[in-house]
């Protein structure tokens, strides 16, 4: 396997979304109408909002959506493709985002209610992740209709300065279009 890392290109906005959508419930991603939605969506966050895809030839692998932001690197969504997972693809796509971008890095997560979700715990806590339990947290609502707030765990890695809610204030503005925390 040939994996290489290489910024989400125009060409690549159809297997993304296919992905991203068949991998992500409704309440926990944003809604892209089709590619140019999404394209529009990236110009229109001016360089905040990144996303890499893994790919051997033409075949697609995976991708990881991040934002940055002062002091860490926040990734929205992250998805290893079906056929590919249990290949190390997840842990080398964390090595490249902790390598090329920032090592301190923050993310959502669903709490351990079923076994997906407490394996999906392990593996980013297999990869250097902490589980920050000193603060309750609900991811917003992307504000779609019958997008609903969903309960979840903050994970960082590296050093990321959580102290509560407010930490993460310019990430809820810009991700979840929320002014107040």
């Amino acid at each position: 396997m040939a994996v290489v890392f290489e910024k989400l290109k125009l060409e690549d906005y159809p297997k993304f979304l296919n992905l991203y959508n068949s991998t992500f419930p409704l309440n926990q991603k944003r809604i892209y109408e089709d590619e140019k939605h999404l394209d529009n969506f990236i110009r229109m966050k001016g360089g905040k909002f990144n996303a890499f895809s893994v790919v051997d030839g033409d075949l697609y692998l995976g991708f990881l959506s991040y934002w940055t932001f002062e002091g860490y690197t926040y990734i929205e969504h992250f998805a290893v493709a079906p056929e590919q997972r249990g290949k190390n693809l997840g842990r080398l796509m964390l090595q490249h985002l902790f390598k090329e971008v920032s090592p301190n890095v923050l993310l959502e997560a669903e709490p351990a209610d079923t076994p997906e979700a407490k394996k999906r715990l392990e593996f980013y806590e297999k990869n250097g992740f902490r589980i920050r339990e000193e603060i309750n947290y609900t991811q917003p609502s992307y504000g779609g209709k019958g997008q609903e707030a969903v309960p979840m765990l903050l994970l960082t890695h590296g050093d990321v300065n959580l102290h509560n809610i407010d930490s993460i204030k310019d990430m809820l503005r810009e991700v979840y279009n929320v002014n107040q925390a």
